[in-house]
């Protein structure tokens, strides 16, 4: 005769089993995972203090700055970053890296699109790489100076997909030349967005 009690205890129990832990993506903004990403503020990356993009891993005489004006693609604007990449004196290697610590959060899939050019082909001895996170490692795509459909000087739209490992994956983007090629490389208009499809 117990059997009344039994429908306010199953009741009462019910949001208890159904408890988890909350769920990483919902305790952190989807918003604003990129900042300056078009380089509008018109501060140039530091190689110091991230601003919130950080300058470092220099090779040969490579020196960088914001250009105008930037992409001439849907959404650029007023600037651009753009790195010198010139051999040194004693290296036919030169280069450097431009980071960013993104606002991500864990286990969200997300998609990056950015727009670049190269100044000159210089026969692929300078490259573009783009790294994300991947799993436990990194992933990362490569643009070579004469990749063929690419033209000097013109802006061209490329997207990377990745998942978010912790909340503040790092985006960096890593500049090169070698066999004492030189180049201007420039980037502009990085905007991250949450992406519904599959990553992997």
């Amino acid at each position: 005769m117990q059997l009344p009690l039994l429908l306010p205890l199953f009741s009462f129990l019910i949001p208890i089993a159904v408890a988890t832990p909350l769920d990483p993506r919902t305790t952190c903004s989807l918003t604003n995972t990129i900042s300056d990403g078009g380089f509008e503020s018109g501060t140039n990356p530091s190689a110091q203090t991230p601003n919130p993009w950080k300058v470092d891993l220099f090779f040969g005489s490579t020196t960088y700055s914001l250009t105008s004006p930037g992409s001439s693609l849907s959404g650029g604007g007023r600037y651009a970053f753009t790195a010198s990449v010139y051999p040194g004196p004693y290296t036919p290697t030169s280069g450097e890296t431009l980071s960013q610590v993104l606002k991500t959060c864990p286990g969200q899939n997300y998609s990056i699109w950015y727009d670049f050019k190269f100044n000159a082909t210089v026969e692929n001895a300078c490259s573009l790489r783009v790294e994300y996170p991947y799993k436990d490692t990194v992933g990362s795509v490569t643009w070579g100076s004469a990749t063929p459909g690419l033209v000097p000087g013109v802006w061209t739209r490329d997207v990377v997909l990745f998942q978010a490992v912790t909340k503040s994956d790092v985006l960096k983007v890593i500049f090169r030349c070698t066999n004492g090629a030189k180049n201007l490389i420039s980037v502009d208009n990085f905007v991250a967005k949450p992406y519904t499809g599959n990553v992997y």
